[in-house]
């Protein structure tokens, strides 16, 4: 298998010292921080196919249905209640129940669409991590109390020249540093907005790690199968 450069993901010259098509010189082109010691994992250049896989895509359907079914009793929730404490008690007449229970519902609604549009896959695109920046900052809280905490920011430009951000922060947020770690400056990656794992490398060739893009969870990377979830990975 030929060599494949790590910034645009064109196919390499044998001896070339520049990629033919963005330019990237191939000498620069440093490994991953977490490559195997001198050993490399053939056959994995290249983004996967696995998410058309039928089993991969029966796991997405599940996970979206039960979004669909919380999101959906949220919506009514605020006018059921308003409703009957309509009927229980004169504080409350029906109408302003109709108007405040399903002002309320219309909000989580729109909410939910919004989160719809997010994830939705056509949202997909094809770039290059180009800076990975982490950065202390404090926060104060009403009751006075003062907690420090680390904002990890990983950005990207797409093939279309769009500039998009990963932020993640210590604070309350256990796995922000997941694709911190995870992927570095000139990395070719693909964004796969409907899953959990939203990044994935196209070079995984030295890589010693490869994350589940279902739970999240890192596994070896001679591994094809998630050892939490046993979801197929993309490999």
């Amino acid at each position: 298998m030929g060599k494949f450069c790590i910034n645009c993901g064109a196919e390499l010259k044998d001896k070339a010292a520049f990629c033919s098509s963005c330019g990237s010189a191939v000498a620069t082109q440093g490994q991953s921080s977490s490559t195997l010691s001198g050993n490399s994992v053939p056959g994995l250049v290249g983004f996967s196919g696995r998410i058309n896989d039928p089993e991969v895509f029966k796991k997405i359907e599940e996970m979206s249905k039960k979004g669909r079914g919380c999101i959906f009793f949220g919506v009514l929730l605020p006018f059921i209640i308003y409703l009957i404490v309509s009927l229980v008690s004169d504080e409350v007449d029906t109408m302003d129940a109709f108007v405040f229970g399903g002002g309320l519902s219309v909000v989580f609604l729109l909410i939910y669409l919004f989160g719809e549009y997010l994830t939705n896959s056509k949202r997909t695109w094809d770039g290059i991590v180009t800076d990975k920046k982490s950065k202390n900052k404090t926060r104060r809280y009403r009751d006075g109390e003062i907690k420090n905490y680390v904002e990890y920011t990983v950005s990207f430009c797409t093939d279309s020249g769009k500039k998009h951000y990963s932020v993640g922060r210590s604070i309350g947020d256990p796995e922000c540093r997941l694709y911190y770690d995870y992927l570095n400056v000139g990395d070719r990656v693909r964004y796969h907005p409907q899953l959990p794992f939203k990044y994935e490398k196209y070079d995984k060739t030295y890589d010693r790690v490869i994350p589940c893009m279902l739970c999240k969870t890192m596994n070896d990377i001679w591994e094809d199968r998630c050892k939490a979830c046993e979801c197929l990975l993309f490999k």
